[in-house]
């Protein structure tokens, strides 16, 4: 137990056990088929991976001539009146943006988003984490509003003057599920190396067709590498074992709880973190030696 304990410590070192994780997902216009195809396959992709670390009722999916922006900044109204501090938010939008010196829109069917109404409604929720990721163009006009530390602000451009349509989206979102971007090979994919990998990805599209780089990506906010977006590598059990099951169940909860307890560092004493940091690492130690004697050491 010792020796995986140790290990375990490796890979999770740098709460309340009623944080919740309320996720949005707001996909704009296409413009053409291409665009359709690839936003929906990335919403999808995102919605499918979002169930597997956040309740289906707190997450909110925007799109076609759903996503407007009454329906949206209604929806952010409701949702600042919902959460608590304690909570944690994402906010993904996939689409295409514009920007003409002055304001950046996000498109959306009718009145499009402009950065004061996301800087609005992101401001205004009592979430103490955040993250908010724009793959559209131009969007990375959106750091001069929208910037600070407890923010996690990724963007598909550094400014509002790259403006063609980006590749950023595709590569970011194939992260979720790709093992190459699990650099600590803890089978967690944060938004810091979902970020990493797309930024390689994009660098190495636009190097194989000897053109200069139209879009380079931005990431803000001192949580990118504890803000956990996606779960990879491990299978689920082939049996219908009941005890199996559970176990499975307990020891994602602990996930859940430890990266928590990371994302609140800052609010504790060094010394409660670490104790409740130790407290959660030998429970979960406890729950694998189960999970091995049930399984024969096969991995899950």
């Amino acid at each position: 137990m010792k020796a995986l304990l140790i290990t375990l410590l490796v890979f999770y070192f740098p709460v309340s056990a009623s944080a919740e994780l309320y996720v949005t997902i707001i996909q704009g216009l296409d413009g053409t088929p291409h665009y359709n195809q690839q936003f929906s396959d990335q919403t999808e992709t995102l919605k499918s991976v979002t169930e597997s670390i956040a309740d289906n009722n707190r997450i909110q999916l925007f799109f076609g001539e759903d996503a407007t922006r009454d329906n949206i900044l209604s929806h952010f109204q409701n949702l600042k009146n919902t959460i608590t501090a304690q909570d944690r938010v994402s906010v993904f939008m996939v689409g295409h943006g514009s920007f003409d010196g002055y304001e950046y829109k996000f498109n959306i069917p009718g009145p499009d988003l402009t950065d004061a109404d996301i800087a609005g409604f992101m401001d205004a929720l009592p979430a103490e984490i955040q993250l908010l990721v724009n793959t559209s163009s131009a969007s990375g006009v959106l750091n001069n509003s929208l910037k600070n530390d407890s923010r996690v602000l990724i963007t598909a451009t550094r400014n509002g003057n790259e403006r063609l349509a980006t590749r950023f989206g595709e590569y970011f979102f194939n992260a979720f599920d790709n093992l190459s971007a699990d650099i600590n090979k803890n089978n967690a994919i944060t938004a810091q190396e979902a970020f990493d990998y797309a930024v390689r990805e994009v660098t190495d599209y636009f190097e194989s067709q000897g053109q200069l780089a139209t879009e380079h990506a931005e990431i803000s906010g001192t949580h990118a590498s504890q803000f956990v977006l996606a779960r990879i590598g491990l299978k689920e059990p082939s049996s219908d074992d009941p005890e199996l099951t559970r176990l499975i169940s307990e020891r994602s909860e602990i996930d859940v709880k430890i990266e928590e307890l990371q994302l609140n560092k800052s609010n504790l004493q060094a010394e409660e973190f670490l104790n409740q940091l130790q407290s959660l690492m030998i429970d979960l130690s406890i729950v694998q030696e189960k999970i091995d004697e049930v399984t024969g050491g096969d991995e899950l």
